[in-house]
């Protein structure tokens, strides 16, 4: 019997020349690393056989992609960019944006109490859009964790919390306590990726902000010539 061929999975080598191709513009230096290592974890995900594709993934991924890109210069290349990283991963960009706004648009349709019983998966809670059954799925234990999910797990219970006015510095550990451990991740874990993530924003806020400052100082310096260029030969002398 003549078995059918198996795909080969994908390489990383192919995911990032699949970006490369579909950007060929030059990437700012202080974001070229954030987008290589970005495509590589997103490639090791999607490449698992456990991987499964899921609103709370499509959130995490444009809520991280947002966030390290939220200053990128010039601005008008961020969706190409997106759209790029998406494809290369051979993922849908515009059905991402879609799930993960849906998502988002069914937690704040109804109280955020009654949502944060849906997400914390109590006995009590009203499904809505299919999300009761996305994470009893995940408990089950058919799913691989990922950052990305985490994150965009966390960005779901954040959001009722922040509706709840809820201390934002309260709300990790009892993420961890009662959605990540429940849904069968470690706890320990998802903590650390959390806050990763926050240090990895608060790095590239740095970033950003000496980047910014050096284009101050160029201007100014720009400008400075430019004066001095402006005025009459023989100024100085005169004055």
């Amino acid at each position: 019997m003549i078995l059918p061929p198996v795909n080969p999975v994908r390489t990383v080598s192919a995911t990032k020349a699949a970006f490369f191709g579909a950007y060929a513009r030059p990437i700012n230096s202080v974001y070229r690393r954030v987008i290589e290592e970005l495509l590589v974890e997103l490639h090791l995900v999607t490449v698992n056989a456990q991987f499964v594709y899921d609103p709370f993934f499509a959130l995490g991924l444009v809520t991280v992609y947002d966030a390290l890109m939220e200053g990128y210069q010039p601005s008008d290349q961020r969706d190409p960019i997106y759209q790029a990283l998406c494809k290369s991963l051979q993922l849908k960009p515009e059905v991402l944006r879609q799930d993960a706004q849906t998502l988002l648009d069914l937690l704040r349709s109804a109280d955020p109490q009654q949502r944060l019983s849906l997400l914390t998966l109590r006995n009590d809670a009203m499904d809505v859009g299919g999300i009761r059954s996305i994470l009893e799925r995940m408990r089950s234990g058919s799913y691989a964790y990922s950052r990305i999910l985490g994150i965009g797990l966390f960005t779901c219970y954040d959001l009722l919390q922040q509706a709840l006015n809820r201390e934002s510095e309260s709300r990790l550990e009892p993420f961890v306590t009662e959605m990540a451990i429940p849904l069968g991740f470690s706890g320990e874990r998802v903590k650390r990726d959390l806050e990763l993530y926050r240090n990895s924003l608060e790095r590239m806020k740095q970033a950003r902000a000496v980047v910014e400052e050096m284009v101050k100082a160029a201007r100014r310096q720009q400008e400075r010539r430019q004066t001095v260029l402006a005025q009459p030969e023989g100024g100085k002398a005169q004055a």
